[in-house]
């Protein structure tokens, strides 16, 4: 296939995605040209992928599609800039799999279920509980991003009284076009080529970096169960892990245990109250919540892409891709691919098979903390269902401006109770 030069404003890369995810856009590449060249304005152009078949394909190639060279972001960094910010999503195997070793023990299901369901229990509902005593408040800043912070702060070994300071530092650095939460950043390129060695290339990223460094400082020779002890004290290939590998590991796991959790929080009750009668039968039928949350998980996809940069000359589908090039594969697009999934536009909580790829599309990088927040989602979910009568937004949903993330910033609600 000829790669055909698109207008700018075709460019998904550029939309930043404040009035929804543009799933028309999406329907119409998967029909027309699911593997699609796209220029950028500020770089060499990427393919763009939209089709299922096609996402899960390069995910799970690793040989031929590099999550390690090149990074995971679309924008193109220098090979310095990205070993020093290189997290656990940007490697591939082997050194992937070691990293990897270093934490999986204590993300496996059993072990999840096992620390943690009382604690989240406990805490969902006494978020649920300050929440509800009033007839209506915002869901994002009062439930969806209060449980998973408080998760992740226990979960690292962070004190209690830093742990807003780190959610405002993770909502900024994921955020770095939107003016409400990453002002260093929205609208000066300047400060994000300055800090280009830093996750995300934002200034939040260094001071994440700072905090986990005075924390590692705090905590040397006091190690606890915590996964910041396990980070300490853990080792890749028979040695430590560097203070800058310490560093990365815990920007990752402030961004990916708390933001996407929060996300699937709030699109979650978002698409319950914008579809009572599927809220009703989760009220009805309670053994649906399984089920339920992982179409909550399908509709949210709270990562919308992720990048790849391909290693040989090969193929996506016909397509013919050289070494070198880059690949934006787009999750967005393939949890709503008519050919997998029916009526992929209806909120259906009782959707089974629900093959979604949320948590990315199997292979290596499968999403390590998917047991935790499938927790987190399934107690809030009950706990929502058994309470709550009736869902209203009260008020206008405002939206992240980011096309990497699907975050909601503010989501007013009022609820009538259950009595």
């Amino acid at each position: 296939m000829s790669q055909t030069h698109v207008h700018n404003h075709d460019a998904l890369s550029d939309l930043a995605f404040e009035d929804g995810v543009p799933y028309e856009y999406f329907d119409k590449a998967r029909r027309e040209d699911p593997v699609r060249w796209v220029e950028e304005e500020d770089g060499p152009g990427y393919w763009s992928v939209t089709r299922y078949a096609d996402v899960v394909a390069v995910t799970r190639n690793f040989q031929q599609f590099s999550s390690e060279t090149g990074g995971t972001t679309r924008e193109d960094i220098g090979h310095e800039d990205l070993l020093a910010r290189q997290t656990l999503i940007d490697t591939d195997p082997p050194l992937h799999t070691a990293m990897r070793r270093v934490l999986s023990p204590r993300f496996t299901p059993g072990t999840v279920h096992k620390e943690w369901v009382g604690f989240v229990e406990e805490l969902v509902e006494r978020t649920l509980d300050q929440a509800f005593s009033r007839p209506s408040f915002d869901w994002v800043a009062d439930v969806a991003a209060v449980i998973p912070m408080i998760v992740l702060g226990e979960l690292l070994g962070v004190p209690t009284e830093d742990r807003a300071y780190l959610k405002a530092l993770g909502d900024e650095m994921i955020a770095g076009a939107d003016p409400d939460h990453a002002p260093r950043t929205a609208d000066s390129p300047e400060n994000v080529r300055e800090n280009s060695g830093y996750p995300f290339s934002s200034p939040a990223g260094r001071d994440i970096w700072k905090y986990a460094d005075a924390l590692r400082d705090r905590r040397n020779g006091n190690l606890g169960h915590d996964v910041f002890s396990l980070l300490m004290t853990g080792n890749i290939n028979g040695r430590k892990l560097t203070t800058r590998e310490l560093d990365n590991f815990f920007s990752l796991l402030v961004v990916a245990g708390n933001e996407t959790t929060r996300m699937a929080l709030s699109h979650g009750l978002l698409a319950f109250a914008q579809n009572p009668d599927q809220f009703h039968r989760l009220k009805e039928n309670p053994s649906l919540l399984n089920t339920a949350v992982e179409e909550v998980l399908r509709w949210a996809t709270p990562i919308h892409h992720f990048r790849r940069t391909a290693l040989i000359d090969t193929k996506i589908g016909e397509t013919a891709i050289k070494a070198g090039d880059k690949v934006l594969i787009w999750y967005a697009s393939a949890n709503r691919d008519e050919t997998v999934f029916d009526a992929p536009s209806t909120f259906d909580i009782s959707r089974k098979p629900n093959p979604h790829v949320a948590f990315g599309g199997g292979g290596p990088h499968i999403c390590l903390g998917n047991s935790l927040a499938r927790l987190e989602l399934q107690i809030v979910f009950r706990e929502l269902a058994k309470r709550v009568e009736t869902i209203e937004i009260d008020g206008p949903v405002h939206r992240l401006r980011s096309n990497l993330t699907h975050g909601i910033k503010e989501l007013p609600v009022r609820l009538t109770y259950a009595s």
